[in-house]
Formats: C-alpha cells, structure tokens, sequence
C-alpha cells in the first residue's frame, strides 16, 4: 500500500521534468470579420503557439451576401448577387447538434427558405455556390 502511494507521489514530482506536450492540453481559437463570420481556427498543445489550421474564403463580398430577416420567426430570405445557377448552387440549415434541418437550390440571385415547422434555436446556413462556400448563423425565435 506504501509503495502505491510513493510510486503516485514519484510520479506527481517527477512529471514536469518530463516533455510537457505529452500532458499539454488542446487549445482551440478563432479569427471572426467584421460581420461575425469565422475565418480561421487555429490548434495548439500550449496554449501560447497558435498554429493555422484552416482558412475560409467567402466567395463574395461580406456585404453582399444577404440574409434577412434575422432573427426569422418563419421563413428568411438568402440574396447571393453573384448566384451561378447550377447543380451545386445550394444551401443547407444546420441545428446545433449537426443534424440537417433543411436543404434546398439557390433560385437566381434570391431564394426563401421556409422555417416555420422548425423549433426555436440557433442555426446554421450554409451556402454553396459551385466550389464556393461560405456560413451564416440564423436564430429562429
């Protein structure tokens, strides 16, 4: 029984020795534009060496792209002025959870979506246009 506890108390003593990454924790940090949008996420072991990770590009102009009204109370409107009308012209709704709420083609340069059999939350839109995409939160009350 003695020896447990030595053997603990060794290890407790002796870990800072040792190479700090082993025990390190996992440290997660974003990069948002002006309109709230993320735009990077970077990944360290320390918590002091950010790394990039992954970095979004929007295919349009932030201000462009449009989604209105939000918060929605039924349904929302998404205007993308620089729509290409094709088989990968899309959008997708995202609950929290990651489950597919939603799924639709983008419609020319506007498209309603409708949300009224949805429950309250927070959502998320994300569109694709051809190899472009790009992510908006929508808040249904």
């Amino acid at each position: 029984m003695k020896m447990k506890y030595f053997l603990i108390f060794l290890v407790l003593i002796l870990s800072p020795f040792f190479n700090h990454n082993v025990m390190a924790q996992r440290c997660i940090a974003f990069d948002y534009d002006a309109d709230g949008n993320r735009v990077e996420r970077m990944i360290t072991n320390d918590c002091g060496n950010m790394r990039d990770v992954l970095e979004v590009q929007d295919f349009a102009e932030d201000n462009e792209i449009c989604v209105y009204p939000n918060p929605t109370s039924g349904s929302f409107k998404i205007v993308v002025p620089g729509c290409i009308k094709n088989e990968t012209s899309c959008f997708e709704v995202y609950d929290l959870n990651g489950a597919l709420v939603l799924d639709g083609k983008l419609h020319d340069i506007e498209t309603e979506v409708n949300m009224e059999n949805s429950p309250i939350g927070v959502y998320l839109l994300k569109i694709t246009n051809g190899n472009d995409v790009i992510s908006r939160i929508v808040l249904k009350r």
